[in-house]
């Protein structure tokens, strides 16, 4: 009996041994941001803020949100982050309130100035900056994010299920684009002037995964501007907007109206769509259905396969 119990307890002791250090996050933590600068964690971070919407998000997904402290203004999703202390604008946020919320870790997009993050290391502020240009790349940042938070498990959970999903939505693109062109897209940022995005973007790359072509990669620069002569020369075949697109919000049956550009295929057609610019704009856990609206716009008959 005695012999079967010290075996029960070696075997015990075995297996929390080897689990252990799966569980257990080892410090210090060395990690190179997407600017290129090395950071180092000495300890489990407890006090984040956040400056992009899709790390936030990311947060909230991860069940860290008790460990955020602040958000900026463009932090809107969950409902719940609204609540969260407001360190101001995304792209210059407010440095001395950061400061003096004394975070362990800020959180930044690319679209936060650069001289604002080596601002915050002058001042003894850990930061890092995240450029995340693709699907797999948000998966990436949002798996950094919980290692760095200590949060490994649910960020492995969570990716995990991201990337199964994404697997399964390629498999059906690639499919259909079996021997097949790819439709011609044109994605409205704003109409008046029309903006759109450029080859390079996170958008572009969106519009690309979801088996379109992106007729702006043609254009110059990131986010151009685009003529109507320039459109109807294009000629897309699928048209994208959103509710963000003009001053009041623009509906469907709006866009359905612009006598301009009857002569463009997709209006003649009848395919145009408007998405949630959140879902597909933001790095986030919600970028997969963000490309699930992508992919019903430019193949609609996939609909009931992706839903």
């Amino acid at each position: 009996m005695k012999s079967k119990k010290l075996i029960f307890f070696l075997l015990v002791l075995f297996v929390f041994v080897v689990s252990t250090p799966l569980l257990a996050q080892n410090f210090p933590i060395k990690y190179t941001d997407d600017l290129g600068r090395e950071i180092t964690i000495e300890k489990e971070v407890e006090r984040i803020i956040s400056l992009a919407p899709g790390i936030t998000e990311a947060i909230y997904a991860l069940g860290l949100e008790d460990k955020l402290l602040a958000v900026s203004s463009a932090c809107d999703y969950p409902e719940e982050a609204l609540a969260k202390e407001d360190v101001g604008r995304i792209d210059e946020p407010n440095l001395e309130k950061i400061v003096a919320l004394e975070p362990d870790l800020v959180l930044a997009a690319s679209i936060t100035k650069v001289e604002s993050l080596d601002r915050l290391t002058e001042l003894g502020i850990k930061n890092i900056g995240f450029n995340p240009a693709s699907i797999n790349d948000t998966i990436d940042m949002i798996e950094d994010i919980a290692y760095l938070s200590s949060a490994s498990r649910q960020g492995n959970e969570l990716t995990s299920q991201m990337q199964a999903e994404y697997k399964r939505l390629k498999k059906l693109v690639e499919q259909k684009l079996e021997n097949k062109e790819r439709k011609k897209v044109f994605y409205e940022i704003w109409s008046d002037p029309l903006y759109t995005a450029g080859q390079g973007t996170f958008i572009d790359n969106l519009i690309q995964a979801a088996g379109g072509y992106n007729i702006a990669r043609e254009a110059e620069g990131s986010w151009p501007t685009y003529s109507l002569e320039s459109l109807i020369a294009a000629d897309p075949e699928v048209y994208i907007s959103s509710a963000h697109s003009t001053p009041d919000g623009l509906t469907l049956a709006e866009l359905r109206q612009r006598e301009i550009f009857r002569e463009i295929s997709a209006f003649k057609n009848d395919r145009l769509y408007l998405v949630n610019q959140d879902l597909v704009n933001r790095p986030s856990p919600r970028i997969i259905e963000g490309y699930q609206e992508f992919i019903k716009a430019i193949f609609p008959e996939l609909k009931e396969e992706i839903n």
